[in-house]
């Protein structure tokens, strides 16, 4: 049986793999993994403080753009531009 690796929730510290989903990476030099719920949490929290810039972007286009970020430690400007460069890609 070969067992998948487990990561633990830098928020809510439950154990989870990647066959669930989540996503691991660094903020700046802090290494940090989010499980399903939490960063699907996140994805809700950002898209309150500002809704239009996720509207149009599945949940698939909108992980693969926090994957992008977290991977790479990418400033949240560079996000938003990412966001707003698919949007417009999306939309010609």
């Amino acid at each position: 049986m070969n067992e998948e690796e487990t990561h633990k929730c830098t928020a809510c510290s439950c154990d989870y793999t990647d066959e669930e989903g989540g996503v691991q990476g660094n903020f700046g030099i802090l290494p940090m993994s989010f499980c399903p719920t939490c960063l699907s949490s996140i994805f809700d929290m950002v898209e309150q403080l500002n809704p239009k810039e996720w509207i149009g972007l599945t949940t698939d286009q909108m992980m693969a753009i926090a994957q992008w970020q977290i991977s790479a430690h990418r400033p949240l400007i560079d996000v938003i531009n990412a966001v707003q460069d698919k949007l417009k890609e999306l939309n010609t």
